[in-house]
């Protein structure tokens, strides 16, 4: 007979309100208790969030493009190269979006980034 629950099982609570490191808070509504998950609080910058809720991160692969760029020209290239190609590659597909958004599509085509 299989034992789901092992002798050496460890059980966990849930973080009450009142820890403030917490990523998940406990609030009573009414007769009902409701649990709110908080994301993770970031430190960078690079992280804080652009129009519409998306992230704001590094879109682009900066190892591969330091390598192409070097093949290329012998050149370097900067870190800050990575976030202004980000915003870019970040317009290029808002553009995108709304393309197929009129043409009555839910999703992103190639064809919507030619223009």
């Amino acid at each position: 007979m299989a034992r789901h629950r092992d002798a050496a099982a460890i059980e966990k609570l849930s973080p009450n309100q009142a820890d403030p490191l917490s990523d998940v808070a406990t609030t009573t509504v009414g007769s009902g208790t409701r649990r709110i998950v908080r994301s993770a609080p970031t430190s960078s910058s690079s992280s804080v969030s652009a129009p519409g809720n998306a992230p704001r991160e590094i879109l682009i692969v900066a190892s591969k493009l330091k390598n192409y760029i070097k093949a290329r020209s012998d050149m370097s290239t900067s870190q800050s190269v990575m976030d202004v190609l980000s915003d870019k590659v970040r317009r290029l597909c808002d553009e995108a979006i709304d393309e197929a958004r009129a043409q009555g599509r839910k999703t992103v085509l190639d064809r919507d980034f030619r223009k």
